[in-house]
């Protein structure tokens, strides 16, 4: 029997460059109890993913037992609140329908069973709910640090778009009536579109002569696009700014780390751990690239 939950996420500002939310929508969701709980955390693979750092990997589960459900803190970092109390880890307590549970900056209140409802086609399904929380909390930043394109090259150097409002499609091109005008002859006058939602950022081709090119590739129809990416339109090149996506890679790459050091830790005394070396110099060198990448952008802003 599905459950659902209502989930809004206030993170705190300064953690993984992630801006303060003010007045963060309400997200409802509806999870199967296949494996006969309800795992919260910041793990992927956890049945309701929470990315944010106050989360533990496998911060808490909600299951039931003896006609009654109950939530268990798994010895999370931070902790856990049920109705504005602390739990005790590893010390499951009665969860009644409508109460409220704190974890690391996320309000989750347990709505009610749901019978015979399709739980994937509830709210998205989960598999999206990490993306949607993390954009919840981006809407609320500054102009200063939403998503942009930056001209890296050819005649409009130097100029950028900045994609300030979610779900609305932002046109370049050379006609007067685009959003970022490019004084490029190779350039049609409505060239591409570029949107901004839940799902990161995508791109367009509308028709243009020269069609678009990201990361050398021509795009066919439409494309998503990740933080740094390059387009090139006509004979301008535009790099793609997004703190969300780079926000959601730098904590995959915290947890590969993480999820490296626990297994290690796990291991008896004494035993050979060759297989998890690889692991763990990929999760730091993740981790150093987008950190180096960050310096690289944050200098040529200076710049």
């Amino acid at each position: 029997m599905p459950l659902r939950f209502s989930i809004r996420a206030q993170a705190p500002r300064g953690e993984f460059s992630a801006p303060a939310a003010t007045a963060a929508p309400t997200h409802e969701v509806e999870v199967a109890v296949d494996s006969g709980e309800v795992s919260f955390g910041r793990a992927l693979g956890s049945a309701i993913e929470l990315p944010f750092p106050k989360v533990s990997a496998r911060h808490a589960r909600l299951f039931r037992e003896a006609g009654n459900y109950r939530l268990e803190d798994l010895g999370s970092a931070n902790g856990t609140r049920l109705a504005g109390r602390p739990l005790a880890p590893h010390a499951p307590e009665i969860i009644a329908i409508g109460e409220l549970v704190e974890i690391g900056g996320v309000e989750i209140r347990f709505m009610c069973e749901s019978p015979g409802t399709d739980a994937a086609a509830s709210g998205g399904g989960t598999e999206t709910l990490a993306r949607r929380l993390v954009h919840d909390i981006f809407e609320a930043c500054p102009p200063s640090e939403c998503a942009r394109l930056i001209v890296l090259s050819g005649p409009s150097q130097g100029r950028e778009l900045v994609l300030s409002a979610s779900g609305r499609v932002f046109k370049v091109g050379r006609g007067e009536t685009c959003d970022l005008v490019l004084s490029d002859e190779d350039v049609s006058r409505e060239h591409a579109a570029f949107e901004r939602g839940a799902g990161g950022i995508v791109v367009r081709d509308l028709g243009a002569k020269n069609g678009i090119e990201v990361g050398g590739e021509k795009v066919a129809g439409q494309r998503s696009l990740r933080d740094g990416e390059v387009i090139r339109v006509g004979e301008t090149r535009l790099r793609v700014i997004d703190p969300e996506d780079r926000y959601l890679r730098q904590m995959e790459a915290a947890d590969v780390y993480q999820q490296a050091k626990d297994a290690v830790q796990e291991q008896a005394p004494g035993a050979a751990l060759p297989s998890l070396l690889p692991t763990i110099a990929a999760a730091i060198a993740a981790t150093v690239l987008l950190l180096a990448l960050g310096l690289v952008l944050a200098l040529a802003f200076v710049a």
